[in-house]
Parts: C-alpha cells; sequence; structure tokens
C-alpha cells in the first residue's frame, strides 16, 4: 500500500490577497508623456446576427439569427444546480427539474407532453452544478407557442403531490442506473475528496437517501426561491427576426415578476461560489477508495494556479498534455510492464479550483511506491510550452466551431448552459475570440506544477475478488464509374462550411478476411496522415476537423455505426473548395500507412478499450437476446489481429474510390463538386463485391417460444419482452406510426406512471420484411417479477380502440420533429444520404418514407395491428 512518509513531502503554500479596487481615471488626469503607453482597446464586432439584451424583470437575452436552418432553439438557464444544496438536500434542483414536467396551472402532465408533440418540438432539461437547463427546439413557425409552453412549466408549475413519488421513482431509477458505471463511482470518489467541504463534493442527481426523504413541500420552496427571472438567462439560436423575437420574449417571459433569491448558510459549509472554509485538501496526501471497476488506479492532482483561471488557458493545456500521452505511457509500460495498463492526463476545471488530472490504470498493485514517483518526476519533468502556429490553428478551429454549433440550435444553449451560469452571455461569446490565445500560450509555458499534488488510490473491488478467488436545398447523385466514386451533392448557399462524408462500402466482408477493427486502424492511420507535419499547415489553412471513428465516451455517438461500412468526415470552412478537395483528393489516392502510424493506431484503440465498454450484465443481455432476435451475420467477425501487411493489404481492397459513396454539403453547385472530385480515381479493376447489396442484420423466424434468465449481479436488471412477425413492406409506413404510438404509450406507462425505469425503449423494429414488436430496459432488481407479466397486454390489439387522429399526429410529428434534428448540421445531412443511397439505392429514400409516414391513417395503423400485432412465439430474456 500506499504510505505517505515515503512520497511526496506535506508542503501546503498558500497565498491570501485581495484584488486592488478598480480606480477611475479621468483622461485630463494623465500626464501627457505618459499616454503613449497606454494600451489602446480592441472591440471585436459582435458574429453575424447576433444581439443582446435584458428585460425589465432581470432576465438576460442573447438572440443568434441564423436564417438557414428551419428550427428554432430556446434555451433557458436557471443559475441554481447542485452547487448550491446541503447533504438535506442533495439532489433537489434536479429533482426539481424532473418535477418541472409535471404540470402547471393550466396544464395537466398529459398536456404538456400532448402539446409539445403536436407542433413537432422538442422539449427537455439537463441539470448540472451550477444551472438547470432547459430546452425548447420547434420549426421556427411554431417557436412562439413553444415558448409559451416553456415559460409555463417555468413559472406556473404546481409539482402535483400525486406525481412526487412517482417522480421520485424515476430519479432513483437514474441513480441506480449512474451507480452501475463504474466511472461515475470513480467521479464521485474524486469530487468527494477535492472538494470537501462544498456543495460540489456531492453528486448533482444526489443519493438513494436524500430523494427518498424529499419532501414535495421543500422542494416547492426551493422552486419558488430561485426560479425568478432574474435569477434566468435565454438564448434562442435558429430561423427568426430578432425584433420579433425580442417582442415575443418579452410577451412570454417578461411578465414574470423579478424575485429576492435567498441562499441557505451553514456552518463548515460553502456553496456556489463560495471557497470552503478548509481550502480543499492538503498536497501531498494520500486517499484510498473502492469502487467496482475492473482495473485498480492511481490518480494524481496538482492544483493549477488561480491566476490562470482561464478556458483558453486550460484548453491550451489539455491540447499540450494530450501529445505527451504516448511518450510518457511508453516510459511507464517498459519501466513497469506487469503494473501499467495504461495513462490519461488532462486538466479539470472547476469554478473553485483547477487541476491537472493524471491517471494511472494498473494490472496488479504493486510497487505502487516506486510507480507513484516515478510517475511524479516524469510530469514536473515537462517542459509546457505550444508552436505559436499551432496555437494561431486552434484559434481559428474555435471560430469554426461557433459556426458549427449555431447550426444546432437544439444544441448551442446546452453546450454553452455552463459559461452562461459562470460568466454570463459575453463570456460565452469571447470564448469564440481569436484574442486570448496568444495570452493564454504564454501563461501555458509558465506554468508550474506544485512539488505535491494530492493522491487517490482508487482500488477495483473486481480485481481484488479476482485475486482473492432547412432552406431549401439542391442535391444531385452523380453515379460516376470507371474507378471513380458515387458523389452526392448538396449545395446550400446560406452556409459557410464545407463537410464531406465519405462511407466505404462492404466493410464486413473485407474485414473478415484481413482481421478485425482493420478498419478503424486504417481510418486513424488516414486521420494521422492528414494531420501529420507535411499536411498540418494545409489542413489548417482549411479549417478542416476529422472524425474517423467513434467516440466509444459519447452515448449514442454509435448512431452511425454499422459493421458494413466505414466512413470519415471532413468539416472545415468553404473558403477554397478546389485546393481543399484536391488537398483530400491527394491524400487519399492510393494510400496506405506506414508501420509507425499503424503502430500509433494500435496504441490508440487499446487505450480506448481498455477505457470503453458496458457493464457486463448489460453486456451478458445485449448478446444473449441479440442471439436469439438475429440471424448469424453474413460475414463473422474476424478473430485474427491485424498486422501491418494485412492492413496495408486491405487498403488495397477497402480504401478504393470505387468503393466509396462521397457525400458533400456545401455552398458550391453540384456540378462543380462532382467536377472536383474527378482525378479521384482508382487504377484498379472495380472488385467484385461492388455489385454485392449492402449486408443488414436479419430477423430470425422462429417456430417456438424462447425464455432465458441469467445472473447477472448489479445494481440493475435488464429486460426484453418481444416477439416477431412477417410483413409485406408496402406496409411500413403504418407499421412505424404503430411503433410510435407504441412506444409513447408504454415508455409513458412504466415510466412515467410506474417509475419502474429511467431509460428504456419499446415500439417495433421494422428489418426488411420482419417486423419485431418489442420492450428493452433496466431496472432495479426488485421491480422485475412486477414488470414482466405486463408486458403480453401491451400489444393488446384491444389496446387501440381509443386511438384517434390526435394521439396520432402527436406521435407522428414527435418523430419527424427528432428526424428532422439528426439531420440539422451539413455533416449529418451528408451522412443520411449517404445511408440512403447505400441501403436502399435511392438518396430520396428517407424523404419519402416520412412523406408516406405523414399520410398514415388511424385506419391505416388498426388494420396493420390487426394483421401484425398477434402475439406468437414470444421471446423473454431477463438478466438478474
Amino acid at each position: 500500500m500506499l504510505k505517505r512518509s515515503l512520497i511526496f513531502p506535506l508542503v501546503l503554500i498558500l497565498t491570501w490577497g485581495c484584488s486592488p479596487k478598480a480606480q477611475q481615471v479621468a483622461v485630463r488626469d494623465i500626464p501627457e508623456e505618459k499616454e503613449s503607453k497606454i494600451k489602446s482597446l480592441k472591440i471585436d464586432p459582435l458574429p453575424k446576427g447576433v444581439s443582446i439584451h435584458q428585460l425589465d424583470n432581470g432576465m438576460e437575452v442573447l438572440l443568434i439569427e441564423n436564417q438557414g436552418i428551419p428550427m428554432v432553439g430556446v434555451n433557458v438557464v436557471v443559475k441554481v444546480g447542485s452547487a448550491y444544496e446541503t447533504f438535506a438536500t442533495s439532489g433537489m434542483s434536479h429533482m426539481l427539474e424532473h418535477l418541472l414536467f409535471n404540470g402547471t396551472t393550466t396544464r395537466t402532465q398529459k398536456q404538456l407532453y400532448d402539446d409539445v408533440d403536436l407542433i413537432g418540438g422538442y422539449n427537455n432539461a439537463n441539470t448540472a452544478e451550477y444551472y438547470t437547463n432547459y430546452m425548447m427546439v420547434t420549426p421556427a413557425e411554431q417557436i412562439q407557442k413553444g415558448m409559451e409552453i416553456q415559460a409555463d412549466m417555468l413559472f406556473n408549475s404546481i409539482l402535483p403531490e400525486e406525481k412526487f413519488e412517482k417522480e421520485k421513482g424515476i430519479v432513483l431509477e437514474e441513480i441506480a442506473r449512474s451507480l452501475g458505471n463504474s466511472n461515475e463511482q470513480l467521479e464521485r470518489n474524486i469530487i468527494s475528496i477535492l472538494y470537501q467541504g462544498h456543495a460540489l463534493s456531492l453528486p448533482t442527481l444526489g443519493t438513494y437517501s436524500t430523494i427518498e426523504s424529499m419532501c414535495r413541500d421543500n422542494v416547492y420552496d426551493f422552486y419558488k426561491n430561485n426560479y425568478v427571472p432574474n435569477n434566468m438567462l435565454i438564448s434562442a439560436v435558429g430561423s427568426f427576426q430578432s425584433d420579433s423575437m425580442l417582442a415575443w420574449i418579452k410577451k412570454i417571459y417578461g411578465t414574470a415578476a423579478p424575485g429576492e433569491i435567498r441562499r441557505s448558510e451553514m456552518p463548515g459549509w460553502s456553496t456556489g461560489f463560495q471557497h470552503p472554509k478548509r481550502m480543499f485538501t492538503t498536497p501531498g496526501e494520500i486517499f484510498h477508495r473502492f469502487y467496482d471497476g475492473q482495473e485498480s488506479k492511481v490518480q494524481f492532482f496538482y492544483r493549477l494556479a488561480s491566476r490562470f483561471r482561464d478556458e483558453t488557458y486550460l484548453e491550451l493545456l489539455d491540447i499540450f498534455l494530450d501529445k505527451q500521452i504516448d511518450s510518457l505511457q511508453s516510459i511507464l509500460i517498459k519501466s513497469f510492464p506487469e503494473q501499467v495498463k495504461s495513462l490519461e492526463i488532462s486538466t479539470r476545471p472547476s469554478v473553485l479550483a483547477d487541476f491537472l488530472q493524471v491517471t494511472i490504470t494498473l494490472n496488479k498493485e504493486e510497487d505502487l511506491e516506486v510507480l507513484a514517483n516515478t510517475v511524479h518526476q516524469q510530469i514536473l519533468a515537462l517542459k509546457f510550452s505550444l508552436p505559436s502556429e499551432e496555437v494561431k490553428t486552434i484559434a481559428v478551429k474555435k471560430n469554426t466551431d461557433f459556426l458549427k454549433n449555431i447550426e444546432k440550435p437544439h444544441m448551442f444553449g446546452i453546450y454553452n448552459a455552463h459559461k452562461f451560469a459562470i460568466g454570463g452571455i459575453e463570456s460565452v461569446l469571447q470564448s469564440y475570440s481569436k484574442e486570448p490565445y496568444e495570452m493564454a500560450a504564454k501563461q501555458v509555458e509558465q506554468l508550474r506544477l506544485p512539488q505535491s499534488p494530492v493522491v487517490i488510490v482508487q482500488h477495483s473491488t473486481a480485481m481484488i475478488r479476482s485475486s482473492e478467488l432547412a432552406s431549401k436545398e439542391q442535391k444531385k447523385l452523380f453515379e460516376n464509374g470507371n474507378g471513380r466514386p458515387n458523389v452526392i451533392a448538396v449545395q446550400n448557399s446560406l452556409s459557410d462550411l464545407l463537410a464531406i462524408h465519405y462511407l466505404v462500402m462492404h466493410k464486413a466482408k473485407y474485414e473478415s478476411t484481413y482481421g478485425k477493427d482493420a478498419a478503424k486502424i486504417l481510418h486513424d492511420c488516414f486521420e494521422q496522415r492528414l494531420t501529420s507535419p507535411e499536411n498540418k499547415k494545409m489542413s489548417e489553412q482549411f479549417g478542416f476537423t476529422y472524425t474517423v471513428n467513434d467516440n466509444p465516451f459519447i452515448p449514442m455517438d454509435n448512431i452511425y455505426l454499422h459493421p458494413d461500412f466505414g466512413y470519415i468526415r471532413v468539416e472545415g470552412l468553404a473558403e477554397d473548395l478546389p485546393g481543399a478537395i484536391q488537398f483530400l483528393n491527394n491524400n487519399m489516392t492510393g494510400f496506405i500507412p506506414t508501420e509507425e502510424e499503424f503502430q500509433n493506431a494500435q496504441k490508440k484503440l487499446q487505450r480506448t478499450s481498455y477505457m470503453a465498454g458496458t457493464q457486463p450484465a448489460q453486456k451478458i443481455f445485449e448478446d444473449t437476446y441479440k442471439s436469439i432476435i438475429y440471424e448469424p451475420e453474413k460475414y463473422p467477425e474476424s478473430e485474427s489481429s491485424v498486422t501491418y501487411e494485412s492492413l496495408s493489404a486491405f487498403a488495397k481492397e477497402y480504401f478504393q474510390s470505387f468503393n466509396m459513396i462521397i457525400s458533400v454539403v456545401s455552398p458550391a453547385p453540384a456540378e462543380e463538386i462532382n467536377h472536383l472530385f474527378s482525378n479521384f480515381t482508382s487504377h484498379m479493376k472495380n472488385n467484385s463485391t461492388i455489385s454485392e447489396e449492402a449486408w443488414d442484420y436479419t430477423l430470425r423466424s422462429l417456430s417456438e417460444p424462447k425464455s432465458v434468465e441469467k445472473e447477472g449481479g448489479g445494481e440493475q436488471s435488464y429486460l426484453f419482452w418481444g416477439f416477431i412477425s412477417q410483413i409485406d413492406p408496402n406496409d411500413k409506413p403504418a407499421l412505424q406510426a404503430l411503433s410510435l404510438i407504441l412506444a409513447d404509450r408504454i415508455i409513458f406507462d412504466i415510466r412515467e406512471k410506474q417509475g419502474l425505469a429511467y431509460r428504456m425503449s419499446a415500439g417495433i423494429d421494422l428489418v426488411k420484411n420482419k417486423a419485431l414488436f418489442y420492450i428493452r430496459m433496466g431496472t432495479r432488481p426488485q421491480n422485475v417479477d412486477k414488470l414482466v407479466p405486463q408486458y403480453p397486454e401491451f400489444f393488446n390489439i384491444d389496446q387501440l380502440k381509443t386511438l384517434d387522429a390526435t394521439e396520432l399526429e402527436k406521435s407522428v410529428n414527435m418523430y419527424l420533429g427528432r428526424m428532422m434534428f439528426r439531420r440539422l448540421s451539413s455533416i449529418n445531412k451528408a451522412y443520411y444520404l449517404a445511408h440512403s443511397n447505400y441501403f436502399h439505392n435511392d438518396i430520396n429514400y428517407d424523404n419519402n418514407f416520412f412523406q408516406q409516414l405523414k399520410m398514415v391513417s388511424v385506419e391505416d395503423v388498426k388494420e396493420v395491428a390487426l394483421k401484425y400485432m398477434a402475439v406468437k412465439n414470444p421471446i423473454q430474456v431477463i438478466v438478474r
């Protein structure tokens, strides 16, 4: 075990002081000879379409016009979150967020949901340490109604007593789900140590104890105290006229009266921006904690000097640190081959104190003192600096990010909610300016780490156990042939972005021959080539960012992932389209990775595979039910490892122009874009696989019921119930509508009425000529026997007797709104066009299907229900 006496000296140096008061100096008082030394003020212009206002009741307003997108997103940041709570009230901000969806003085919970669905809107919220964020996204013509619903929730919620226990159940399910995540357990251990004595040491969700003991009246008092307009900030992004939008906001939100916000005070406890009486932990202290992960970890936390408290500084520091990971990890693994599995290093920002965090993941808990001291010396030896050219590039990227973010009205407020709550509107706009980066780079060079970090040893219980036992867009498909790729070009003259999606076909077949993860490794090698020193300046000139593989740490990032295609996404500025596309063509034509690129990609794949992965019980569950409902894959996953030789051979067949669908969204005409790809041509003969159809999963035809129950051993149990029916593909639009109605009803009953789940899915999966009617969910083990008997009744045809046109319209509009959200950004539009072309041989398949869905009637839904919704050979999987 780690002994404090043998590691870092106990040093605690705290510098306390007061900032000098601002002094007003009249210009006439400045001596004439000193005037030349006064630095002139630089005032950057606001981005296009941006305006800032403040209502009479104190609410701050940010408007960003973007006429190029067909929707509007309105986010209201309420400046209260878990940072203002105590042990007794932990989780109250998050609980209140849930309760605001349960009814107002004029709308019931169901009316709230129905009113949003009827306008094709998306209404959601999230809670963090310093804010609770409410988002409303609708088609542009419906945003006034959307804001009326949102304001009704914010100012007129009644928090009905009869819904309180149900919401408790949902929040408890959410806590159970989070506790099943080993990374969440790690995080809880960290915050309880680093921020002890402050509300930041508490989990945002609260705990079982605090939620179970919470009463409605206390939450209502908390609501009335904090949900006042002078404690709120609203941002609106999308297609509107600013003067009209401001008038609506004044009318809808501006009538709410301001309030006096009271914060509770407790001896020995700090909230908000207050610093704890005991200034966190003492440098050099060592803590031991336990969690349910697979590997033990040793973590170091170096507190950064407070004078550098700046987001830009931390961003640059993270970029520098990311460059050091491979070399530091190699040194550690070479020195401790039996003990060290991987290394992570990054900054850990906080309103109270910033840290540099180092995490060593272990194979064995041996020689921890020697290992810790070696890591410590390596970190202290780092020379912090970034080339000036790279700093300029990062500034350009931030400017590009601003343009990309305002294409996503549903995400702009979410991305920036923390900045809004902490620094106000100006902090968000400043974060997209190029100015701060030069100063921040100098600050990085001045960084000197403290000699003694805080150390946390996170012991793995699993390791211990084992050791013991849109605007109107023009789009066109060019089927080029003769070794050239198919090109789908979309002209969006309102955008200054260039988005290119390369869909590389028949991945499953090629990988079954050349090795597992061959595409993932090859794509990473290609990214290395594009960002190599030889290519970096050109790449940065076009503002290019690349996505070559899914991020395993972002939930739902695999929404675009499929075993039969790979992808490369490129986003940048559309200022020099010929130069940008020629640069990509030159690098892509005949691309073969170097051995060094191959080695780097393998290391990265190994590092992410250590950090990613589902929970054991969930993996057992998914493997089990999928093996029952799906036919075996046409191209089984290869068990052979990829070598440099096999990767090179793989690239020569897979990474060819004729094996790609390239979809491009840009301001240029379609014909011009197709011409720019004319020299991207393979000289190889077309591979025979090109004539094959895309491979997709196939549902089985079952001749008898299937029931499987297994042990998972965790905080959550997992349940699947369903049945498979043969269908006429012409019935798919009506079946999709039936799926939406079933999903709404089933999830509302189980989640909202009974409070027995946090996340779940239900409805119908349509795969070629079969339909899977199903319910899939996680829940606490004590709920399993209550839920399972209910499932068949949800698919009883009698349930549809009450279906009417309003419910159908609500469900369809809700779905179409969600599909529109997914297609807002240019790169996502490009993806869906390529997907439609590959799997349906029709770039308009999506749009045509959505139009057919709009035409479905109540009679159509009831007809397909009668044809297909008879339970035969049901499938039941339970992992407890």
